[in-house]
Formats: C-alpha cells, structure tokens, sequence
C-alpha cells in the first residue's frame, strides 16, 4: 500500500488535474454512486442535497443514502443552515486516512483469520473430527435445514441474514419457526444485515438477541452456526444451503461469531 504521504500527494494530483475520472474513486474503494455524488460536490463546491439530487439526476433516496456512505467514509462534511444541510467534500488528506483505516480492518481480519487457522490446525493435530458435508436445495430443502436447528437445541449463531431470507420463506414460515425454537428455551444470537431491522422488532426476545452488521456486509449470503455445524446458505432466487458438521469447524465459527458480535451496533 502507498504511504500515507504518498497517497495524499497521488490524490491532491488527480483534484488539480481537472481530469478525474469516477475509475480512480473506484480503485480507492467508493461505488458508481458514491463516486458520482463525490465528484458532482467536489465541482459544485457545496451543494444541499436537492441541488445534488437535481445535478446527479439521481432519486433523492440514491443521493441520501450515497451522502450517508461518503459521510462515514469521512469524504463529506456538512453544515447546518437553518433547517438545510450544506454538504462539503473534506480535504483531500481524508481520502488517505481513508485507505489507511480500512488497511488496519484489513490487517485485524488477517490477525483473527491467522489465530483461528493455528486453532483449527491445533485440534486437528490432537484428535480425529467426524466430518460431513450435506447440499439443501429450494425452499423445501431450507426447511429440513432450519428444522435440523431445532432438534439440535444447542448454541445458535446467525451471521448476515439479507431480508431475502424473509421474502423466500415467508413471514408466516418464520414466526411458526420462532416459536417452536423459542420452546426449546435456547438463546439465539443474531447479527443481522441493516434491511432487516424493521423485521428484526417483529421477532425480538428474551430469547433472540439482535445486532446489526455495518452496511459493507449486506448481501445474499447466511451463516448459521449450531452444535457441531456450519451452514452457509445463499439465499438467491433458489435458495442452496451447504452444512457442514465439523467440530472444530463450528467452533471457530463460533470465535468468529463472537469478534462482529462486538464489532456490531444494536
């Protein structure tokens, strides 16, 4: 990775050559859209966010959203006039700062991955592990899966559930499934994607305790992790599940699971 000095002298160059192009932002991390919503203030200037809506020509949730992202990147600023927000882009030296926290998230992951590879290779060394990989396939193969989670009726972990998961198998579906889970008196952690937070209310207990992941881990895929097993599950237009029962697998899951537990925001 570039220095610090070196990145911050790379972007001053592309701000003062009046060239820049939306791939450089995309190479440092940001989306289409976040690239353009940059761009377009860094040549109004400071904008509020209808100007922004109306030069970008995106729908005002896009625009919204995207000055949400940029903001907690620490790219835009704003001020409060009145009752108007006025955006700003912040220096340019925040771009390296940037790059630079998120090589540090970079470097913790690798850190935690490291530790639980000696973990896993340890308990490898020390004792056989009974092994087993099942496939899941459709709604109806999801259900035999999530059943399987009942009878267990052990230490329950969810990792990145998209409200995909919701729609495929039904509101219905999961309130029944709630409630004979919640019979078996087991506490469930769960770490759910942002989308989800509205359903979040509707299931939430004593028994079901709920965070949320940051908006950068949204996306299709789950992780359940009980007992002895590990189930990753892709919940696209036919949902496919993989459960894998490994001992030590699911107890690094496990480790896993609880480092984003403290990461994550209720």
């Amino acid at each position: 990775m570039l220095s610090y000095i070196m990145m911050t002298i790379f972007i001053n160059k592309i701000i003062s050559s009046n060239k820049m192009e939306q791939i450089a932002l995309f190479q440092l991390g940001l989306n289409k859209n976040e690239a353009k919503v940059y761009l377009t203030l860094l040549q109004l200037g400071s904008a509020s966010a209808g100007e922004l809506i109306k030069k970008t020509e995106f729908h005002r949730n896009i625009v919204y959203d995207n000055l949400e992202k940029l903001i907690d990147k620490g790219l835009v600023t704003f001020i409060q006039e009145g009752k108007k927000k006025i955006f700003h882009t912040s220096p340019p030296e925040m771009i390296s700062e940037m790059i630079v926290k998120e090589q540090e998230k970079l470097d913790l992951k690798k850190k935690v991955a490291e530790e639980v590879m000696k973990e896993v290779l340890k308990s490898k060394l020390q004792e056989k592990n009974v092994q087993e990989a099942t496939i899941y396939r459709g709604v109806k193969g999801l259900k035999v899966l999530l059943n399987d989670t009942i009878k267990e009726g052990k230490d329950y972990f969810v990792i990145g559930a998209p409200k995909s998961s919701v729609d495929i198998m039904g509101e219905t579906f999961w309130k029944n499934y709630n409630l004979k889970r919640s019979e078996q008196k087991t506490i469930i952690k769960m770490l759910f994607n942002e989308d989800l937070r509205s359903w979040s209310k509707v299931i939430k207990s004593k028994l079901t305790q709920i965070r949320f992941l940051p908006k950068r881990f949204d996306g299709l895929t789950e992780t359940m992790i009980y007992s002895d097993k590990v189930a990753l599950v892709v919940w696209g237009e036919k949902p496919i599940a993989t459960l894998i029962q490994d001992k030590h697998l699911a107890e690094n899951y496990k480790k896993y699971f609880h480092f984003l537990w403290e990461q994550a925001k209720e």
